[in-house]
């Protein structure tokens, strides 16, 4: 069975979480987060990992996650990793993942690397200004994942940002479809279904 797949990229809390997961419910697909391919840090002491560079596409084990989707695509389940960020490194336990009609790669990295943006029959590129993705990614990260504020706009401001017009924000211009973060989830919803519907038959 030809499984079709869908990568959706875009700044960090930019949105792509709640686009990914919207259209995952509309098209029967399995979501496979790029934030859990981080690299394990265990080698490094907690205050070593702090300082790693976590906006740099090399942070993430591409290699592990191209053989993941790869796996998928040819229906076979996988055990996907977990990672921890309150510990800055790879949880212990992992998920068994089973392949299903559609196959979304979403995060921030998803399309950086040529390899799997060539087998994304559909890329999606998630639009959000910089000021709207600092305030989401302050309460996420405060609220969930226990970091400290000053921490959080440093991070943003010293090496989110640079490294996002470095690395992420050239893919727009090579995504099937661009759209906007701060709009309404239903109106991105309806314009990715309709590209779909336009441009290739996805399985019923």
């Amino acid at each position: 069975m030809y499984r079709t797949t869908i990568g959706i990229a875009g700044g960090s809390a930019s949105g792509k979480t709640t686009l990914a997961d919207a259209l995952a419910a509309r098209l029967e697909a399995v979501i496979i987060r790029t934030d859990d391919y981080y690299r394990p840090l265990d080698h490094l002491p907690f205050e070593e990992r702090c300082r790693v560079n976590f906006d740099d596409p090399e942070a993430i084990d591409h290699e592990l996650l191209q053989q993941h989707i790869e796996l998928l695509r040819a229906g076979r389940a996988i055990d996907a990793p977990r990672y921890d960020f309150t510990k800055h490194t790879r949880s212990p336990r992992r998920h068994k993942v089973l392949p299903r009609k559609t196959v979304m790669i979403e995060g921030i990295f998803s399309l950086c690397y040529s390899p799997i943006r060539e087998i994304c029959d559909v890329s999606i590129f998630v639009d959000t200004g910089e000021e709207e993705c600092l305030r989401r990614r302050l309460d996420r990260d405060v609220r969930e994942r226990g970091r400290d504020e000053k921490e959080v706009m440093a991070r943003f401001r010293n090496q989110v940002t640079p490294m996002f017009y470095r690395y992420v924000q050239p893919i727009r211009d090579l995504a099937d479809v661009v759209v906007s973060g701060e709009v309404d989830t239903d109106l991105n919803v309806a314009a990715v279904l309709n590209f779909i519907d336009d441009r290739i038959s996805v399985p019923a």
